[in-house]
C-alpha cells in the first residue's frame, strides 16, 4: 500500500487547512446518532462495503492530519469500535465515501458532486461550503491519484462487493435520512428510525442472551446480517447462501428463515424491496 507518512500536507494543500468542512460529529447525549456511529464503525471494520479497514485507515491519514488529528487514531478503531472518537469515525466515512466518489471516472463525478456535497456538508450548501468541500476533495485526491491500480484491487478483496458511490449511500450505515423506500418516513406503525427498527428487530435473539458481552456482541452481529438478508431481493436465497458459508449451517437456515419472517410482519412496507 502506498505510504502517504512522509507527506507535507502544508505543502500540499496550501490554504486547505482554512476552509475544511465541519466534521459531522455525534452529540454525545444523542442515543440514536450514537448507535449509528457505532453501526458505521462496525460496517468499517468489518470490510462491510468491501474495502479493507487497514487501507481505509491508510487512505483517510492525510484527512487526519489537516484535521490536525493523530492518524493513529483511526487504527485504534478495530480494536474498540464502538469507544472510538466521533472526530475518528467521521473521517473515516469521509474516507471512504471519498474513496466511492474518486472510483467513477472522472467524466461521472461532475454529476455526483451534488449528492456528495449534501452527504458530506449538508442539503443545501453555502458558498463557503462549497469551498470547503473543494479544499478537501484537492487534499484527497493528490493522495488517491498517488495509489497504484493494483493497491486498490487488493484493498477491495475483502469477501464483501464493493459498493459503489450510489449503492454505498444507500448501505444503511451510510443512508442520512430516516424515509424508508417510497418516500415511507419509517418503519413499521410507529414510523420508527432505522437504528430504533434494528433494536426492535433484534430484540428476539437478544432476549436469549445472558450477561456474557461477548455472546450479546455475537448475537447483534448475527441480528446485523439478517437485517441485510431480509432486505435482499430474494431474502430466502440470500439466507440459503449465507447459511452455506457458516459451519452450523442447518441451525443458520432456520435462525435467519425466522428472523426473515420476523422482519416481514414487523415491518411489511419495508419487505421485498
Amino acid at each position: 500500500m502506498t505510504d502517504f507518512s512522509d507527506t507535507d500536507p502544508s505543502a500540499d494543500f496550501g490554504d486547505a487547512f482554512d476552509a475544511l468542512p465541519d466534521l459531522d460529529v455525534v452529540d454525545p447525549m444523542d442515543d440514536t446518532l450514537r448507535a449509528r456511529k457505532d453501526r458505521l464503525a462496525r460496517a468499517l471494520v468489518d470490510g462491510e462495503t468491501g474495502v479493507q479497514y487497514e487501507a481505509l485507515a491508510l487512505f483517510a491519514e492525510p484527512l487526519f492530519t489537516l484535521y490536525e488529528i493523530d492518524p493513529a487514531e483511526a487504527f485504534t478503531l478495530r480494536a474498540d469500535p464502538a469507544g472510538a472518537a466521533e472526530e475518528s469515525v467521521a473521517l473515516l466515512e469521509t474516507a471512504r465515501v471519498l474513496w466511492a466518489f474518486f472510483s467513477m471516472p472522472v467524466a461521472e463525478r461532475s454529476h455526483k458532486r451534488q449528492t456528495l456535497a449534501a452527504q458530506l456538508v449538508g442539503e443545501d450548501p453555502s458558498e463557503e461550503d462549497w469551498m470547503s468541500l473543494d479544499a478537501l476533495l484537492d487534499a484527497a485526491e493528490i493522495h488517491w491519484q498517488a495509489l497504484l491500480p493494483e493497491e486498490i484491487t487488493q484493498a477491495q478483496r475483502t469477501g464483501h462487493p464493493t459498493l459503489d458511490f450510489d449503492r454505498l449511500l444507500q448501505h444503511p450505515a451510510f443512508h442520512l435520512g430516516d424515509d424508508g423506500p417510497d418516500g415511507h418516513p419509517g418503519f413499521g406503525p410507529d414510523e420508527l428510525s432505522e437504528v430504533e427498527a434494528r433494536a426492535l428487530f433484534a430484540q428476539s435473539l437478544l432476549d436469549d442472551v445472558g450477561p456474557d458481552e461477548a455472546e450479546f456482541e455475537e448475537a447483534l452481529a448475527r441480528a446485523d446480517a439478517y437485517w441485510d438478508l431480509a432486505q435482499a431481493a430474494d431474502p430466502l436465497a440470500a439466507a440459503r447462501a449465507f447459511a452455506a458459508t457458516q459451519d452450523d449451517s442447518a441451525s443458520v437456515l432456520e435462525e435467519a428463515t425466522r428472523m426473515i419472517e420476523r422482519y416481514k410482519t414487523l415491518f411489511p412496507e419495508h419487505a421485498g424491496r
